[in-house]
């Protein structure tokens, strides 16, 4: 069953926002969602520069989004909303209360912050996120998904099966990265761990929900797991990366793994961050962690 039925896509109310848009029209044309808000947050301090009304902005809004979407047949529903005050805060208040199953935002290369906004709300969000960077294509070609043989990469195993069966695509890549901790550089050595690797991979695959569709082991070493795994997302031609969100401190669900982190800032094809079962946070404990990391508007697209 398809999870994503409730889907945000943060809009920055640019001509930056076509991209994001049409990966949209994307998923909503091969039956990801049924329900897609359109979210604009405007801050105090972006109006205060800006000389249109909250109606022109949102009028506009609405414009761009009925013009990319045009005539898609299908019965997906689609709104816009204004809202005005910090990025995060406003985003979270409305994935929260519309109990949204996805929020996708953007990124434009010309702008700084290491990608903030998708950060933070992969670390805060009651969701998943989906970070379609500018220069991304919207197709799904190519699922590559890291697993680490958790339960979490599991669930990304389930969760990129079931977007490339909704794609249309026979199969999708588990890529497994993996180190030798003894140094030791032979190739009996390495073959063995391979085969240790393999073992895991059977064992882990097993049980899992893949939709019917077939998945590709690739057992790749490397001491640079997130550098690994966009290296191999380039040399397969991957054009989406499906990630579990895992956390080191005792707030687990909250804060990204340094992994999952890294392949944010510096992918450049989209990236599902999926939000696990049991790693939801009510309203408040979302609000409280955005407002107390210093940085108010994160920049979106």
């Amino acid at each position: 069953m398809n999870r994503f039925q409730t889907i945000v896509v943060a809009l920055s109310a640019t001509e930056a926002d076509r991209t994001l848009l049409s990966y949209a029209r994307l998923l909503a044309s091969i039956g990801l969602g049924r329900h897609y808000h359109f979210v604009h947050v405007r801050t105090p301090a972006r109006k205060a520069d800006e000389s249109e009304s909250d109606a022109q902005v949102l009028r506009r809004c609405e414009e761009m989004v009925h013009e990319v979407f045009g005539t898609l047949q299908t019965d997906v529903s689609l709104d816009c909303h204004l809202v005005e005050g910090v990025r995060v805060d406003k985003l979270l208040e409305f994935v929260s209360s519309r109990h949204c199953d996805v929020v996708l935002v953007g990124h434009r290369k010309s702008r700084s912050g290491q990608r903030s906004l998708a950060k933070r709300l992969a670390m805060i969000a009651p969701c998943s996120v989906w970070l379609v960077p500018e220069g991304a294509a919207a197709s799904i070609t190519n699922v590559l998904v890291p697993v680490d043989f958790s339960d979490n990469s599991a669930d990304s195993v389930v969760v990129a099966t079931s977007i490339a069966q909704a794609a249309g695509l026979p199969e999708c890549i588990a890529v497994h990265v993996f180190s030798d901790p003894t140094m030791i550089r032979y190739d009996e050595r390495l073959e063995d761990l391979r085969h240790h690797e393999q073992a895991s991979f059977r064992h882990f695959i097993g049980p899992i929900d893949r939709h019917g569709v077939n998945v590709e082991a690739m057992y790749v070493e490397g001491n640079n797991v997130a550098g690994t795994i966009l290296y191999t997302a380039g040399r397969c031609g991957t054009d989406l990366l499906v990630m579990n969100t895992r956390g080191r401190s005792r707030a687990a669900s909250i804060l990204l793994g340094s992994v999952t982190t890294q392949v944010l800032v510096d992918a450049p094809t989209a990236v599902l961050a999926v939000k696990h079962s049991g790693a939801m946070l009510n309203l408040f404990q979302a609000l409280h962690e955005g407002s107390s990391r210093g940085e108010p508007n994160p920049k979106t697209n």
